[in-house]
């Protein structure tokens, strides 16, 4: 038959460096074990997409890559009950979020999914 992929890992969090200065909000999202293929990072507040895509054009490869794309939190969206996740769109079927990244403005948690 033929063979099976690994699908990624994807990583929500806050910066400890960005933690530490207090005035910004920047999320990272750690996508790993991806396979070589055109795709998009879409962060979202409340299960709701940002309008900003990042796209992302992977090098043919039979190594899977990693890659990290960061996104400055809007001072609209820093509440107490929001929380964020990042999305990573493959192609016009595949898509694998992340976990919440719980309420950033209460506390921060770290949190990895793998689907």
């Amino acid at each position: 038959g033929p063979a099976v992929s690994s699908s990624p890992t994807v990583l929500i969090r806050r910066s400890l460096q960005d933690l530490l200065k207090g005035d910004s909000a920047v999320l990272e999202c750690t996508i790993t074990q991806l396979s070589s293929s055109d795709l998009y990072v879409t962060f979202q507040a409340n299960g709701v997409d940002f309008p900003e895509k990042q796209y992302v054009d992977l090098p043919a490869s039979e190594d899977p890559h990693s890659l990290t794309r960061h996104f400055s939190v809007p001072t609209s969206h820093w509440k107490k009950d929001n929380t964020f996740t990042c999305k990573v769109n493959q192609g016009f079927s595949n898509c694998w979020v992340s976990n919440s990244t719980g309420k950033l403005f209460g506390g921060s948690t770290s949190v990895i999914v793998t689907l």
